[in-house]
């Protein structure tokens, strides 16, 4: 009983024993019966066998050398439409190695285009990580920012010669009125009064403009010492250092045109006084308050420096009224507590204005 290539029981026919004096037709029918390729074993009708089913040479072998139980076997004669596939070495070998090559190539594929998708991406993730773009763009919102500052200077120069205009008009009326000024004191009162508001906004005026370079600088160490000389130049050499770490400007010899402490020396270290500094051109002066927000990046010894326009008494007063009216509109307005902000006076000239900014906790 043999299992055949398409797994129907199959019977061999195979010769009866024969006399001794027919040894050449025994030797021609022991060669036309098939034998086991593992042992060399004669595979009669009543051998359990299994046949390869791919290769057409006719290779067999037996169960012994399968390691196959009888009982498997003959499970699967009384089962002839079962897939179960035997191949013998070479026939195995053959499909083994034809399965191997197709998964290596497609894995050598798959891996190429893994390849070429992770080249692309890197490309991308440069391109929109470009930091020379980074770098240009930056210096374009520097450079709107300077062209902004410089032109509310402007302004701000156009209304003060508005104001010297309205000046002159009103010392020419001052003038007309004193020509036709009668005996009535009330008149010579109101004229008076007139002038003296003239006068005043006259001197206000020149006092802004004699400001107009200048920065006031706080916490600024001051250096104890009984010279004068030592204390000029201990400041001079933390201004420099401070504009061109902070702010990376350098400055010609004669950039700064004025230098000095504002109040009394005091004998304290923890006193600081404040330190005024005025620049020969208002561009120089423009830069520092256009970038005063690089102080908060500024190395340890430059934490705490604070820079603000050097303001007029009167403007001084201004400010605070103003922040004294936003502080009363918050409380009329919200339940927070003022102390919550800081309130900061923002812009010049007309138009000056209140912020609040929240603290941080």
């Amino acid at each position: 009983m043999k299992k055949s290539q398409n797994g129907a029981v199959t019977k061999t026919a195979v010769a009866s024993p024969v006399p001794s004096t027919a040894r050449a037709q025994k030797a021609k029918l022991v060669a036309s019966v098939p034998s086991c390729s593992g042992c060399g074993i004669l595979i009669s009708d009543d051998m359990k066998a299994l046949q390869c089913d791919k290769c057409q040479t006719g290779a067999w072998k037996c169960i012994d050398c399968l390691s196959i139980p009888v009982d498997v076997y003959d499970q699967l004669l009384q089962q002839p439409s079962c897939e179960l596939k035997w191949y013998c070495d070479n026939c195995d070998k053959a499909i083994t190695d034809n399965g191997r090559d197709d998964r290596i190539d497609k894995l050598v594929s798959v891996v190429e285009k893994l390849v070429d998708k992770f080249a692309d991406v890197e490309d991308k993730l440069q391109a929109k990580s470009d930091r020379s773009e980074m770098v240009q763009l930056d210096a374009r919102i520097k450079n709107l920012e300077n062209k902004f500052l410089n032109y509310e200077q402007s302004i701000d120069l156009k209304l003060a010669a508005v104001d010297a205009s309205v000046s002159r008009i009103c010392e020419d009326k001052i003038r007309g009125l004193e020509e036709m000024r009668s005996d009535h004191r009330s008149t010579l009162a109101v004229e008076q009064a007139v002038k003296e508001e003239v006068v005043k906004k006259m001197d206000e005026d020149k006092d802004i403009e004699s400001r107009q370079n200048n920065i006031i600088v706080y916490k600024v160490p001051e250096r104890q010492s009984d010279s004068l000389d030592d204390r000029k130049e201990s400041d001079q050499n933390f201004i420099k250092d401070l504009l061109q770490t902070v702010f990376e400007m350098t400055l010609d010899e004669d950039s700064i045109e004025k230098m000095f402490r504002l109040g009394k020396p005091t004998n304290t270290a923890d006193s600081v006084r404040p330190l005024l500094v005025r620049f020969q051109k208002s561009e120089d002066k423009n830069t520092v308050m256009a970038n005063l927000r690089q102080l908060r990046q500024a190395e340890t010894r430059f934490k705490g420096v604070g820079i603000s326009h050097d303001l007029t008494p009167k403007q001084r007063e201004e400010r605070k009224r103003l922040i004294a009216s936003a502080k009363k509109d918050h409380e009329d307005s919200s339940d927070e507590s003022v102390e919550n902000f800081h309130f900061l006076v923002v812009g010049s000239g007309m138009r000056t204005r209140v912020i609040k900014v929240r603290k941080q906790q």
